[in-house]
């Protein structure tokens, strides 16, 4: 992309991630990034910490910014931190390694998000409660039914699971991990308590991720290797991936 007018705030974090991983990072564009609603993504590098930004997405300067601090800390995590990444078998098609890596960042994001609230950034874009509002909304049979808003994201059965709970633990994530303003706790507190009533087969998964996560380190790399193996397992997606130590 065309030479940024970056604040202090994200070139300082930016120049540390460098020195700290001895690594450059390298900013590209993409017209997609496979998921609806998509703007940035961390693409795993030996040499450098890529990371693509999705272009046509309108976002508020503030917000890009934050996205891409949140996927440079992503790079930091494999780079300094040596967490696990996955690698995977010949056998394993797209759909099997989309999947694999979203459980992957369930994990992932609860540590990144701490990490660039450490340095400035706020934990979440300022899409997220309007949206988490509107999950809520149509929970209870709003605008749009239930769980047919989330088929607009995908119709595969098990990516619609996992896009499910994810959105749950990420909730769960903020309100077990940050220090929230008080109408931000209410309002995701809110979708979580609204979304264990309504979709309790999906609660069900979700809880047992979130006991794997709490009974491991995830902020450590010894502990996130082993949560997401476990977490793998419980998909029964743990075949046709390896766990390698950044």
């Amino acid at each position: 992309m065309s030479a940024p007018n970056f604040s202090s705030r994200l070139t300082d974090f930016m120049n540390k991630i460098e020195k700290e991983t001895r690594r450059d990072i390298k900013i590209i564009e993409s017209p997609d990034l496979g998921l609806a609603g998509i703007s940035a993504a961390y693409r795993y590098h030996q040499d450098y910490i890529v990371i693509v930004i999705t272009v046509g997405i309108r976002r508020t300067e503030v917000d890009l910014e934050r996205s891409i601090a949140h996927e440079a800390a992503h790079g930091y995590l494999m780079h300094k931190l040596k967490f696990c990444r996955p690698v995977f078998n010949k056998k394993a098609d797209d759909n099997y390694q989309r999947d694999v890596q979203l459980l992957f960042t369930m994990v992932d994001d609860i540590v990144v998000n701490k990490i660039i609230e450490e340095n400035g950034f706020h934990p979440f874009g300022s899409e997220y409660l309007p949206m988490v509002e509107m999950e809520t909304k149509v929970a209870t049979g709003g605008e749009i039914e239930g769980e047919d808003f989330y088929k607009k994201f995908s119709d595969d059965p098990r990516l619609e699971a996992i896009l499910m709970v994810s959105r749950y633990l990420l909730a769960w994530g903020f309100l077990d991990y940050f220090q929230l303003e008080p109408g931000e706790r209410e309002v995701i507190t809110s979708f979580t308590k609204t979304f264990e009533t309504y979709y309790p087969h999906y609660y069900s998964r979700a809880h047992e991720m979130r006991d794997i996560i709490l009974k491991n380190d995830i902020f450590s790399a010894e502990g996130q290797c082993k949560a997401v193996q476990e977490i793998l397992d419980l998909w029964k997606l743990g075949d046709l991936v390896e766990l390698e130590r950044g």
